[in-house]
């Protein structure tokens, strides 16, 4: 087999790469969302697509948490 494609057990887990860093935008984003404003205005003041901010939405605590341990940057 090549070096480039390199076989895999069919016992292995890969695991999803979750991004490593918290960006303003999306602690924009949870702001604007807490404070009533609607996903298509949101998505037309920080141009984000209407997925990438239901992503955001559902993972607010998530992020919010992982800025208040610190174990995260900012972009």
């Amino acid at each position: 087999m090549s070096e480039k494609h390199k076989s895999t057990s069919p016992g292995a887990i890969q695991l999803k790469k979750r991004q490593k860093t918290i960006s303003k935008e999306k602690f924009d984003v949870i702001s604007r969302l807490e404070k009533g404003e609607q996903i298509s205005n949101v998505c037309r003041n920080v141009r984000f697509t209407h997925s990438c901010i239901h992503t955001i939405c559902d993972n607010a605590d998530r992020i919010t948490e992982s800025a208040k341990s610190g174990t995260k940057g900012f972009v």
